[in-house]
């Protein structure tokens, strides 16, 4: 059986660490996740961490902070993961910009867990397990 996905959420809103978690969980999958508010945080947990594949979900609506460079530095530290950004607005320039600096996927809100997993399997990095139980989690591909 292959070793879960790690996912780490940054996002300043605690309400939406709660609502990921919650949606996910709802959907049926067994998760390894860990929030965070500001990105400096999740850099140094990434920088901290042992190898292997992640998946890193950020907010491009962080107060004070530049999302962009997040991407660009967090995508240094994936391991064959992905990352991946939402926004409550559609942004092409924007878009274009995280996917340049190292970002797969850019999803518009509201996220629904079937749109996240879509995002996901369409990176060819990370797939969904089935479990004995018919619970899911995220696997390297």
């Amino acid at each position: 059986m292959s070793q879960t996905v790690p996912i780490i959420l940054v996002d300043d809103d605690p309400d939406e660490h709660f609502l990921f978690r919650t949606d996910l969980e709802d959907a049926g999958f067994d998760l390894d996740l860990e929030s965070f508010a500001h990105p400096e945080d999740a850099l140094a947990h990434l920088y901290r961490r042992a190898g292997g594949p992640i998946l890193v979900l950020t907010d491009m609506g962080l107060a004070g902070d530049d999302p962009v460079e997040f991407i660009e530095l967090a995508a240094k530290t994936l391991h064959g993961g992905v990352i991946g950004a939402y926004s409550g607005a559609r942004n092409p320039d924007m878009e274009a910009n995280c996917r340049a600096v190292g970002a797969s996927f850019y999803i518009v809100k509201p996220i629904s867990s079937a749109k996240l997993e879509a995002a996901i399997v369409a990176t060819d990095a990370i797939s969904i397990e089935v479990l004995p139980d018919g619970r899911r989690r995220l696997v390297c591909a």
